[in-house]
């Protein structure tokens, strides 16, 4: 089989992508990387990430790692591996092969192909918004581990390059791109629902989040998140992941923080203190709505002309096990959940204690009408008592700060969205 596999770009606003460089499989696992000479030498070419610096040479992937952090960000996760596993049986399982077979429409700008003078891939079909019912379908078939038949598979192979454990597929609808994500036979109450409730939560209190939108199939919702790797025309931003661009840094992968996510942005970005205060936030909100499924993974940047901006919030959600431990450490006190391990470390968020406290008072003032906003946006009152045994966010405790909460100039605009869910 091939050892090599090419890896193309889209370079910013391009709809057609350029030969980047070429991953050469040694030992049938680990992939070492170099860029192309023609891509060296474009006055669009950067560097794919801080540890690919843009020259010539071959690159090794960090200690313990068989593919560059930024590659695996390009492949797919436990959900598109399963696809790959069902639909194609592919006669061996390197990671290049599950690059190579994981479709077009990945996440981010990169792309792959066995040739380095061709772009050559599978040609996939694009499912419309009608198509939820049949692709939730075979999705369930896939989760169920049903015999899967050609019809299956037309439907399951696009949803191949989607990200993440649960079942989605890629979508188009209304002229704008989406992620589909569906209900999974293991869920104790409908998650796409609080989803959707949580990213209207999250927006409400200045978080920066995709829109998303329920549709009901079968009698049960599916939530569409809008990509934010995609222009309205189809054009693609280079995508690293939190985790990328931390190993890249050399932060030991068993315990990154929020606070290295902020160094992050203080590092690369072209707005850093509005991306290190959007980071404050969403640790606040993670914190107090119980979202501990807050991974370096699920934390992303996109790279811009001004470096690495941080993007919109993604998998926001209650998770409903009461487990008290964030992924992410969030300061002085390791992964606590609390008030007091939020602002342990506040300046390395470029924020005086002062500044965070009333930062923290002014999220929990808007979480505190959680129930109000998810009632609006569609969760149901058995599975909002379900969340109240876990939520964390509680108006009583804003008297354990030390700073009296201030009115944001957004206030009113977050009251609104609230009521409108």
């Amino acid at each position: 089989m091939n050892n090599a596999l090419y890896v193309w770009i889209y370079p910013q606003s391009a709809l057609k992508p350029v030969l980047c460089g070429t991953l050469d499989l040694i030992g049938g696992r680990r992939c070492l990387f170099s860029y192309a000479g023609k891509w060296r030498a474009s006055k669009n070419a950067f560097a794919l990430s801080p540890d690919l610096p843009l020259k010539a040479g071959q690159f090794e992937p960090p200690a313990g790692l068989d593919l560059h952090p930024v590659f695996e960000d390009a492949g797919p996760d436990r959900w598109g591996r399963q696809i790959i596993d069902k639909v194609f049986q592919l006669p061996r399982r390197s990671p290049i092969d599950y690059l190579a077979t994981a479709g077009e429409d990945r996440i981010g700008a990169l792309g792959f192909s066995s040739s380095p003078d061709d772009y050559v891939v599978a040609k996939e079909q694009a499912f419309q918004a009608a198509d939820l019912a049949d692709l939730l379908r075979a999705a369930q078939a896939l989760e169920h581990h049903m015999p899967i038949n050609d019809e299956m598979r037309r439907l399951l192979r696009p949803g191949a390059s989607a990200g993440g454990a649960r079942l989605k597929a890629i979508i188009q609808d209304r002229q704008r791109h989406w992620i589909a994500k569906f209900p999974a036979e293991g869920d104790i109450a409908d998650m796409c629902a609080i989803e959707h409730a949580s990213l209207r939560l999250a927006q409400a209190c200045g978080i920066s989040v995709p829109e998303s939108r329920l549709v009901p199939v079968r009698g049960k919702n599916v939530l569409l998140v809008e990509r934010f790797d995609r222009t309205p025309n189809g054009a693609r931003h280079h995508f690293a992941s939190a985790r990328t661009l931390l190993i890249a840094q050399g932060v030991d992968m068993n315990d990154m923080a929020y606070s290295d996510l902020a160094d992050t942005a203080r590092k690369f970005s072209g707005t850093p203190k509005d991306d290190c205060r959007q980071i404050f936030w969403r640790m606040t909100f993670n914190v107090l709505m119980e979202n501990t499924d807050d991974h370096e993974k699920n934390h992303a940047f996109l790279l811009d002309g001004k470096g690495w901006k941080l993007t919109p919030a993604y998998d926001l959600q209650p998770q409903l096990q009461g487990i008290d431990y964030q992924q992410l450490r969030v300061g002085k006190w390791a992964h606590e959940p609390s008030i007091k391990n939020i602002l342990s470390d506040c300046g390395r968020f470029m924020l005086t204690k002062n500044e965070a406290c009333i930062e923290i008072n002014r999220v929990m003032a808007v979480l505190a009408r959680w129930p109000e906003c998810f009632t609006a946006a569609g969760v149901s009152e058995a599975d909002i008592a379900l969340c109240r045994q876990y939520v964390r966010a509680d108006a009583q405790a804003i008297h354990l700060l030390t700073a009296e909460p201030a009115e944001h100039p957004m206030s009113n605009q977050r009251k609104s969205l609230c009521a409108r869910m």
